[in-house]
């Protein structure tokens, strides 16, 4: 049976694939900021994070081809490539500010230079997540023709809320999502199943982190979110310690009322496949 724990390598590249959900409701706020900018931050992080990890030289090796889907009312690819490609093309850099030990037991405030690949939206939109796992199933499906013994790949789903296109009733919206997103979940090569983690972005439900049962989530349009998530697998549990994401028996990958560490440290964790290939 598979184990879904081969690494990103050169010869065994990964993909990964981000869903961001750029809906109206994503301008509200969240943590002293908005929920759109609160999430764009976490995904340039995380895209810099990875092509660093991966640094050998001059220029991060291609273990990994990443795709960042955006959807509204349309849904498109925001940004696509392999590390080498995304290190060398960002849209833009922006200046952060950063605490960095001073040497004495301090702290000290530094600006960094913060490469954008994806921006945050500035406009209302529809949620037609249904629509971005179609474009997800389909680079999934082309990429594992292509790499039948490479790593199985990671879809991570960045929302606060539920699908909602083309004026249908919600709950025929989260239906046809779930069918879709439970047949991405059954696609498989060598390595194993595809893989679904998501991140609610809104605090109605409170703080749960990797359930192991529904009814560990209060709302039904939250539970949806559950159900579209895969249970994590053995060889992904030593990624979650390391980024303090509790396990159990049975849980799947999902966080609701996800802050900006945790989004991190969620998106850090399903691309814990570019670790431990050093070298290669």
């Amino acid at each position: 049976m598979a184990k879904n724990d081969k690494q990103w390598s050169s010869a065994t590249p990964g993909l990964l694939i981000i869903l961001l959900d750029q809906s109206g409701s994503m301008m509200s706020n969240y943590e002293d900021t908005t929920r759109t900018k609160f999430a764009t931050l976490a995904v340039n992080k995380v895209i810099d994070n990875i092509i660093q990890k991966n640094f050998d030289g001059d220029a991060p090796k291609n273990r990994c081809f990443i795709s960042v889907i955006g959807y509204n009312h349309n849904v498109k690819e925001l940004c696509s490539g392999w590390l080498k490609d995304l290190d060398a093309n960002p849209l833009r850099y922006e200046t952060l500010k950063k605490k960095t030990p001073d040497g004495t037991g301090g702290l000290v405030e530094v600006e960094v230079k913060q490469p954008v690949w994806v921006e945050p939206i500035d406009k209302d939109g529809a949620t037609n997540m249904l629509g971005a796992f179609q474009l997800a199933k389909d680079l999934v499906e082309k990429w594992m023709a292509d790499n039948v013994d490479g790593p199985a790949p990671v879809i991570i789903n960045i929302s606060d809320g539920v699908p909602y296109y083309e004026g249908k009733d919600p709950k025929n919206c989260m239906r046809e999502t779930v069918s879709l997103a439970n047949e991405i979940m059954e696609l498989s090569n060598n390595d194993g199943n595809v893989l679904i983690f998501n991140a609610q972005i809104d605090e109605s439900n409170g703080k749960v982190v990797f359930p192991s049962n529904r009814s560990d989530i209060s709302q039904e349009q939250a539970q949806f979110l559950y159900d579209i998530t895969s249970e994590v697998p053995e060889s992904y549990k030593a990624a979650a310690k390391k980024n303090d994401l509790p396990t159990k028996d049975g849980c799947r990958g999902c966080i609701f009322g996800a802050d900006g560490v945790q989004l991190i440290q969620l998106i850090d964790f399903g691309s814990s496949k570019g670790q431990g290939d050093k070298g290669l």
